[in-house]
């Protein structure tokens, strides 16, 4: 939980959607953890592949990607390289983190205006996968809800940076 939201004493109905697109993530993650188990069984032991299991596996991954990084990111569990922090000292941190956030919320904002763009196009002209015939708005929509609460998460965070600078000790 933020220091934000226990300070407020209850969980943020965004932090509460952040753990429901993580929570669906989580389990696209363990079925297709299961579909290939399966499918490797099924195609080297009774020589019986299962037909469209890769194209599920791709589509999968595409939400169990987009719909993690949100939650992954407004709690910091990402990786962060800090090759330069000592070099830059306390302000350069600072405005780094403050650029590097506000250019996400750009880079983000413009992804997901194009992945919503797509979406619609792929409901328009019914875009469906080759074997299964599974509909790409799916994959498009996970892309854009996942890009559009990591925007999200990353003006709360330079909303509160701005307000922080105690956070950067030398």
């Amino acid at each position: 939980m933020s220091d934000f939201d226990k300070q407020k004493g209850a969980r943020s109905i965004f932090e509460r959607i952040l753990e429901g697109t993580t929570l669906l993530s989580g389990i696209t993650m363990i079925a297709m953890m299961l579909l290939v188990t399966i499918s490797v069984f099924f195609r080297y032991t009774l020589n019986q592949p299962i037909l469209g299991s890769q194209e599920l596996v791709q589509m999968g991954m595409v939400l169990v990607v987009m719909l993690a990084m949100p939650y992954t990111a407004y709690h910091s569990l990402h990786i962060r390289v800090d090759i330069f922090d000592k070099l830059l000292g306390r302000v350069g941190r600072y405005v780094c983190d403050i650029i590097a956030r506000a250019l996400g919320i750009g880079v983000l904002a413009i992804l997901v205006n194009k992945a919503w763009d797509k979406a619609l196009d792929a409901h328009e002209y019914e875009d469906v996968s080759n074997m299964l015939q599974l509909p790409f708005l799916v994959a498009y929509a996970a892309i854009s809800i996942g890009m559009a609460c990591y925007a999200l998460v990353l003006a709360y965070q330079l909303y509160r940076q701005l307000g922080n600078w105690s956070g950067y000790d030398e």
